[in-house]
């Protein structure tokens, strides 16, 4: 463990922060790039009516809904009772405390502070701020701990992935506390036949399918071959995509990205023209892309043209940094899955070659993981009951459980028409993160839900 004077430094510094600003087995891809309504956006499909009409405690006041999101007889309805319903009041219940901690402190994982902050008021829980550990797995447990025995009893979790049995050590003391991650599913870390990358779920997991975020973060950067350098040979054209290889979520998209590539036909060769640049050494941060990725394109010059999966928002825009800098912009493009990166220099008028980002609308991302954790603190469900309709049929982990993976939507955004998405997010959420005085809104322009994939149910 860290100086115990490190450590107090950082909470004090969390909660002013927090004070101040208010798969398994992947089955082929189809090798064309989707619309949006594919993928999440646009015409979806409505939450199932499933979810358990089964009796919970936790009811509300006479004359009252007795559950968010309820079934139409009034019963608890266990896949959208995460879900803000802003008919139920939630002040009828207990008043939880909440904290988001995460290893790294990039903009990204601030970015998701800022969700939980907005999320945590309306479900009537107090959010008491935010607190990274600065790539300290160590610390990251000390904070958890701490902020246990200061009364905090929800958490909101974002370690290295394999500190995560860890984490299960520490909480399975304390009966009244619950949890949920967010950037990665978690898993304990047991390799064999038939387990998923990573190991055994060891609780919900809300987010996407990585191998499909992979493959689709390829498929677009085909699309803007095909309209922008459709005559220029594979063996001309230079492919990177980054890794981070003690991180199974992400090693599941680079493996997907290679098939995609594969798919479409491409004529890649390892170290030749396509190149897996691994941060894991240097962490998922623009320093650590920058120096990673910077003797790959400065090396190769015989390489005028870039296609990069940029993995996360600050590895993407690590190689638009230096493929600027080699005078590439024109002839290059970047994508990545995330996104708030790539919007904030938007917003500031930068545009270069980071042109897509694959992208769920933070506020969407944050809601049912807040909701769960509330859930869970109420007593209306545990994480084996949530969202029935999402437990995967052949990964839903060990010994009994059936911890579900609900899937988010994603939506394509372009340098030149990402705004109507970020503010329809405020619309549905409530919220005023962004200001960009779009014309025409309607609740009806995107949906929060998706349809559960065939490849859930048993074949």
């Amino acid at each position: 463990m860290k100086k115990v004077t490190a450590l107090i430094l950082a909470l004090v510094m969390a909660f002013a922060f927090a004070a101040c600003n208010g798969s398994a087995e992947p089955s082929n891809p189809a090798p064309e790039s989707p619309t949006p309504s594919d993928t999440g956006g646009g015409e979806s499909a409505p939450p199932p009516d499933a979810g358990g009409e089964t009796e919970a405690p936790g009811g509300g006041a006479s004359g009252s809904k007795s559950y968010p999101n309820a079934n139409a007889d009034g019963s608890i309805n266990l896949d959208t009772v995460a879900h803000y319903d802003p008919e139920y009041d939630y002040t009828q219940n207990p008043k939880y405390k909440v904290a988001y901690l995460a290893t790294e402190n990039s903009f990204l994982y601030q970015m998701s502070a800022n969700g939980f902050e907005h999320w945590a008021p309306l479900f009537n829980m107090e959010f008491v701020g935010f607190l990274a550990a600065n790539g300290d797995s160590d610390m990251f447990l000390t904070n958890l701990q701490n902020l246990i025995d200061q009364g905090v009893t929800g958490f909101i979790l974002d370690p290295d992935t394999t500190v995560f049995p860890a984490c299960v050590d520490i909480i399975s003391n304390y009966p009244d506390v619950k949890w949920m991650s967010q950037m990665a599913p978690p898993r304990d870390g047991a390799t064999g036949d038939g387990l998923p990358i990573g190991g055994n779920l060891i609780n919900p997991y809300v987010g996407f399918d990585n191998f499909d975020a992979g493959a689709q973060q390829v498929y677009k950067l085909d699309e803007w071959r095909k309209a922008n350098i459709p005559d220029l040979p594979w063996s001309e054209i230079g492919f990177i995509t980054f890794n981070f290889s003690t991180s199974p979520p992400l090693v599941e998209r680079v493996i997907g990205a290679k098939r995609a590539w594969e798919n479409v036909g491409a004529e890649i060769v390892d170290g030749v023209n396509y190149f897996e640049v691994d941060t894991a050494s240097s962490g998922l941060t623009l320093q650590g892309g920058l120096d990673n990725v910077a003797p790959v394109i400065s090396t190769h010059t015989e390489f005028k043209n870039w296609l990069v999966v940029g993995l996360i928002d600050d590895l993407g825009q690590a190689a638009a940094t230096i493929i600027e800098q080699q005078n590439l912009t024109d002839g290059s493009c970047v994508v990545t899955f995330g996104g708030s990166g790539f919007i904030a220099q938007w917003d500031g008028g930068q545009f270069d070659a980071c042109r897509y980002a694959l992208y769920t609308a933070n506020n969407l991302y944050s809601e049912p993981i807040a909701g769960a954790v509330y859930a869970y603190l109420n007593g209306w469900a545990t994480p084996d009951t949530i969202w029935p309709s999402w437990v995967k049929w052949d990964d839903h982990g060990a010994e009994g459980h059936t911890y579900p993976q609900l899937r988010l939507p994603t939506v394509w955004l372009e340098q030149d028409d990402y705004k109507h998405y970020l503010e329809w997010s405020d619309l549905y959420a409530s919220a005023n993160e962004y200001n960009y005085d779009v014309p025409g809104l309607t609740l009806d322009d995107y949906s929060p839900f998706i349809p559960v994939p065939d490849d859930f149910k048993q074949p």
